[in-house]
């Protein structure tokens, strides 16, 4: 983990540390999510989509118990239950969580970080899947507008310096995110039944 600076010599925003620490990490699971799932067909875009909801039953239901409402992000999993419906899929079985049950000081802040900004990721993804799909396939989830909206607001309050514990807790806590959804994106499996 990158080392923390003392909030008076800060130089950078909390969202630039974030970044920085967790850079290697976001690279490595893109590349897991394209070799897990990808969009390139009906089966591998179902894929991407189970493994979405799987990875983000927990997460969410955390930040729900213990995140304070402007860390609360909307929550992501009715719009990929309402997109697997439209593939014709069950819904698949919740990662276990990973967050602690108690949050430390930066915790919500970091889990909120990553899942609001995989939305940016979701807006280019989006375009694919509809050329890719023809216009066919569902995107609730990746056209979704109030996650957008969540991670502007988000951006006010992480374009400043973080006292050191808050910027501890979040890198902490967005490294814990990232791993999170690479075992899950290595542990999939392709939803059965559903054509090419």
């Amino acid at each position: 983990m990158a080392p923390v600076k003392d909030s008076a010599a800060a130089d950078d925003s909390l969202r630039t540390h974030l970044r920085a620490a967790t850079m290697a990490a976001h690279d490595l699971l893109d590349h897991a999510m394209q070799a897990a799932s990808g969009w390139q067909t009906r089966s591998d875009y179902a894929r991407f989509l189970a493994l979405q909801h799987a990875a983000r039953v927990p997460l969410e239901a955390w930040l729900a118990d213990h995140a304070p409402g402007d860390l609360s992000p909307p929550p992501q999993t009715p719009l990929l239950a309402r997109d697997l419906a439209a593939l014709g899929l069950d819904l698949p079985a919740a990662a276990p969580g990973l967050t602690p049950a108690i949050p430390a000081p930066g915790e919500a802040l970091g889990t909120a970080w990553v899942l609001a900004g995989s939305a940016l990721g979701n807006r280019a993804i989006a375009k694919q899947v509809v050329r890719i799909g023809g216009g066919e396939w569902p995107t609730a989830f990746l056209g979704d507008d109030t996650m957008m909206a969540f991670w502007q607001g988000l951006r006010a309050r992480i374009e400043r310096p973080a006292e050191p514990d808050e910027a501890e807790g979040a890198t902490r806590a967005a490294e814990a995110v990232f791993a999170h959804f690479l075992g899950v994106a290595e542990q999939s499996q392709a939803p059965e039944g559903l054509p090419a």
